[in-house]
């Protein structure tokens, strides 16, 4: 491992573990990271980076988006962070459920941005040390949990420019390269507009918005049937009315439609929107759809995370206290309705060599443009007790704890290794970037639905 990225860590790594845990203490949902940006913004203003934030679609709103750059010239190497929460998670850093009001942070992004902030640091502290060239940026992003925050982003061009691009996720296993595709994925709301009428003595004059919400989701659900096995089509109603005695004039719905590529998904997009067609025409009323974000599956760069498992190497291994383990053994067991076997692993601090199998999974996200754009490779794992469930109280207790934030200064220093090694021998970026030309050439143009600034 660089020494000086191992002695900035030692300098800086509490700070790092402090910064964590305030945006885990403070856990704001999708677009609303105002406290968020402007911790992580200081934190990296504290480290010589020049930053700049912004609502990455509303300029009316205060800053959500955290950008931060320092160095000139080639390479230019990006670090993504996230730091979004999910809402009613909330739950103290117990080994037992034990839910608190408000948000949590049941996917780990309070760890991302730290981690990932803190990579860039350490690799210009590296970079500077050596009287080393290059650029180095650091994106703090978000809403990635609905999908929305990074197209916004990639729509106002913020990420380009880059040769490569390296990121982080906590997971509930050992550390390694995120090989799957994920599915790609439409962000869409789809409202109804109808006439109000007392449903008892004019029903005849009504014209129910709250009817067509239901007979879409009928339709819908119909079309399952007709679907690749890939495809996941989820909703739920964000608004369907007040009272039972009128008839709603004004119904809505969220769906997230997945597939297993762009193509696709813009055809089953077509597909269900032609189901909200129909609801509208049976119940005499108008329609609205609106896509607020349209994201890919993640483009693969075999050798970019054969290289990036290579430099984590480098880096010495995470370990956790006695009172850290049995903590983690308390919360295993609270999980999963039993005490962890003889010899039972209850949290990974494992690196796990890449496979090279790039297979679709379930899950989607916002980077999966980013790698349409530049070369990326992400590593994900640990901070989370294995088998946890993620978006759940369990993960959100390991993460506030210290084997959640000590996983975060781990990470950025695996990260920041491998900016080292890619600063060292930027000729490797050239073949990364054939492969992801060749791969983009191959797909084809497709059509992509890009959400719109406010103001």
């Amino acid at each position: 491992m660089n020494q000086r990225i191992a002695d900035w860590y030692e300098k800086y790594g509490d700070r790092v573990c402090t910064l964590a845990k305030e945006l885990w203490e403070v856990s704001e949902v999708a677009m609303e990271e105002f406290a968020s940006c402007r911790a992580t913004a200081e934190f990296m203003a504290e480290q010589g980076f020049q930053v700049t934030t912004f609502h990455c679609c509303d300029n009316t709103k205060d800053p959500n988006t955290v950008v931060a750059q320092w160095g000139s010239g080639s390479p230019v190497i990006g670090f993504i962070g996230e730091y979004d929460s999910l809402p009613g998670l909330g739950q103290s850093v117990s080994p037992y459920p034990d839910p608190i009001e408000g948000n949590g942070q049941g996917c780990g992004h309070s760890l991302m941005a730290p981690s990932c902030g803190s990579a860039a640091a350490a690799l210009k502290a590296a970079m500077e040390a050596e009287g080393l060239s290059g650029t180095i940026k650091f994106f703090a992003c978000p809403a990635e949990e609905t999908v929305e925050g990074k197209m916004h982003m990639v729509r106002d061009g913020v990420f380009d420019g880059l040769d490569c691009c390296l990121a982080w996720h906590p997971q509930n296993h050992g550390l390694k390269i995120r090989e799957n595709i994920q599915n790609s994925l439409t962000n869409m709301k789809v409202e109804f507009f109808g006439t109000s009428a007392h449903a008892a003595v004019f029903p005849e004059k009504g014209r129910s918005a709250l009817d067509a919400c239901e007979l879409m989701n009928v339709g819908v659900n119909y079309l399952r049937e007709h679907t690749e096995p890939t495809t996941r089509i989820h909703y739920s109603y964000l608004s369907a009315g007040e009272k039972p005695n009128v008839i709603p004039r004004y119904a809505a719905l969220h769906y997230f439609v997945r597939t297993k590529d762009l193509k696709s998904n813009y055809e089953m997009f077509e597909r269900v929107s032609k189901c909200a067609q129909g609801a509208a025409i049976m119940t005499e009323t108008e329609y609205k759809i609106t896509v607020n974000a349209m994201v890919s599956g993640c483009i693969q760069i075999a050798d970019f995370n054969q290289f990036f498992y290579d430099s984590a190497k480098k880096v010495p291994p995470l370990t956790y206290t006695e009172e850290e383990l049995a903590f983690a053994r308390e919360l295993f067991a609270n999980v999963h309705g039993r005490e962890p076997a003889a010899g039972e692993e209850v949290i990974s601090t494992e690196l796990i060599a890449p496979t090279h199998q790039h297979i679709n999974s379930p899950s989607s996200t916002d980077v999966g443009y980013v790698t349409r754009m530049t070369p990326t490779s992400r590593m994900f794992g640990l901070g989370v007790v294995n088998g946890a469930p993620m978006h759940s109280w369990a993960a959100v207790a390991a993460v506030g704890h210290p084997i959640g934030l000590k996983s975060a200064v781990y990470a950025g220093k695996c990260q920041a290794q491998c900016g080292y090694d890619i600063v060292k021998n930027p000729e490797v970026i050239k073949a990364w970037r054939a492969d992801l030309d060749a791969q983009l050439e191959k797909e084809g143009e497709v059509k992509i639905i890009f959400p719109e600034r406010i103001n």
